[in-house]
């Protein structure tokens, strides 16, 4: 069964498609693209964020899910560890500019404030850790998941930079109606 996610191989939405019996993760390039694969029947199943125990509601997902015919078929909790990744090799010092998804961003507000680093928003966490690799910008990191890490071949600078210690994110799993 293809589940649609957002983001990459690496992002927490494929930790939560993984979770779901006979599976096939199914990558999206953002939220509005999941409902498009469950709605045109590329995919059976979606799985979005619906709310984190430190950021909130995920807005965009919300207006998407008032304008969708899709239907919420259960609610999966996943605890969700954000790590600061960035090239090997590079120190914390040399970093000026951190990029991820706003959500991340948001749920690492203290440890991020701390150091006046520059916040840039990207689509997804697993989007943010594939382009830094690709880029090889030194200066910049990126707050995404150690699966991210391993698949882009970074280096984990800082795991466990969450404000809450038991940030959790609910998703939702999407289905079309019956």
């Amino acid at each position: 069964m293809k589940v649609a996610y957002a983001g990459e191989p690496g992002a927490f939405g494929e930790e939560v498609a993984r979770l779901i019996p006979g599976a096939e993760p199914l990558p999206c390039p953002d939220f509005p693209r999941v409902f498009e694969a469950v709605e045109g029947g590329a995919a059976e199943r979606g799985v979005v964020p619906l709310h984190n125990s430190r950021a909130g509601m995920v807005e965009e997902v919300v207006r998407l899910l008032a304008r969708s015919p899709l239907q919420v078929e259960d609610r999966i909790a996943l605890r969700v560890r954000q790590t600061l990744l960035a090239l090997p090799g590079v120190r914390i010092e040399e970093i000026r500019r951190v990029a991820s998804h706003p959500q991340a961003l948001a749920q690492c507000s203290r440890f991020l404030e701390d150091r006046r680093w520059e916040l840039v928003a990207r689509t997804t966490t697993s989007g943010a850790a594939r382009q830094l690799a690709e880029e090889r910008d030194r200066a910049c990191a990126v707050v995404a998941s150690e699966a991210a890490a391993r698949i882009h071949g970074l280096a984990v600078l800082v795991p466990g930079i969450e404000d809450d210690p038991e940030n959790t994110t609910r998703f939702a799993v999407l289905r079309r109606p019956s």
